[in-house]
């Protein structure tokens, strides 16, 4: 019996899974954070080695009886992160072949129903990254807008603080974004909030998501902010799409990250007229599966099969049926 290992790390959480190759569940196990950048190297390697052991265990297996491995870690963005983190992986004592990659390409994988396809993740960062029929991978830098990436939830929430001060100040139109988030701060006017942000800024975050519930209640600078998100977007699919020759395919583009998770229609809308002046026969669709699934789907490719839709189906549902995981 095949078995093998897909473990998609990030932040927040890590998750791994032990599953053979008929798409059954055997283990799964979580832990802390493992992006290197926030937590060390030594930190990501505690929290890998213990998701890793933790999901064995519930298989009733020692990793060292894993067929093949893909794990898909945040904070994997250059060659030398592989180098930095390869002890790790070797560390965790698999015996067979293994592959360290981005975590976008394990969500990929989570959601397309074919080995290849294209992903965007707009959550506290933004990336666009995807995979051809022939194997070759691509991805944007996912560093921020200083590096060409717009589009996250940081970004559409440092948007929305500089519509208050715009509108404050009267360089820009009024806008309920002025009430909005001075609410969710605690404060009592926009002045007050202004102040707090010069001050003491924090974590921006939870301004994301009131900013497109604005822009669908008609508010003119919340709408304008979402448009420009979704197009860049739309921008960076577009672009993978035509660096790995996908360009004329319909191919699958998927939507993942807390950005997504919302009803926003206009922020896909824009996403999509976008994509389609670039790959006019993409189809897009939002992750509603955990990305470990993907891990796992792409350790089995590494043995050199193709997993079957049943196979996807199946370990999807085993493990969403474990984790409860929020759909929504």
């Amino acid at each position: 019996m095949t078995i093998v290992l897909g473990m998609d790390g990030g932040g927040t959480k890590t998750h791994a899974v032990v599953a053979d190759g008929a798409g059954a569940l055997l283990g799964l196990g979580r832990s802390g954070p493992s992006n290197w950048e926030d937590v060390g190297i030594e930190g990501a390697g505690a929290a890998l080695g213990e998701a890793a052991r933790e999901a064995a265990e519930a298989a009733g297996i020692d990793l060292s009886r894993v067929d093949g491995a893909s794990l898909g870690l945040a904070g994997v963005d250059w060659a030398s992160d592989r180098q930095r983190l390869s002890p790790v992986v070797t560390g965790l004592g698999i015996s067979g072949p293994w592959e360290l990659v981005n975590d976008a390409f394990v969500a990929l994988r989570a959601g397309a129903n074919h080995p290849w396809g294209i992903v965007v993740i707009a959550g506290t960062g933004a990336v666009a990254a995807g995979r051809n029929p022939r194997g070759e991978e691509f991805r944007t830098l996912g560093q921020g807008r200083l590096f060409g990436d717009f589009g996250s939830g940081t970004d559409v929430a440092e948007e929305a603080i500089r519509a208050v001060a715009e509108a404050l100040t009267e360089l820009g139109p009024p806008t309920t974004l002025s009430e909005v988030l001075p609410a969710i701060a605690g404060e009592s006017s926009s002045e007050a909030f202004l102040e707090k942000m010069s001050r003491s800024p924090g974590s921006v975050d939870a301004f994301a998501a009131p900013v497109l519930e604005a822009a669908e209640r008609g508010d003119a600078p919340a709408r304008s902010i979402v448009d420009r998100a979704g197009a860049a977007l739309g921008v960076s699919a577009g672009l993978v799409a035509r660096r790995l020759g996908m360009q004329d395919d319909a191919v699958e583009v998927v939507l993942s990250g807390g950005l997504f998770r919302s009803a926003s229609r206009l922020l896909v809308q824009s996403l999509e007229r976008e994509l389609h002046r670039h790959a006019p026969r993409a189809v897009t669709m939002r992750l509603e599966v955990p990305p470990v699934v993907g891990a796992a789907l792409r350790a089995m490719e590494l043995l050199g099969t193709e997993p079957a839709g049943a196979v996807h189906l199946r370990l999807s549902l085993e493990v969403i049926k474990t984790l409860r995981y929020e759909l929504a």
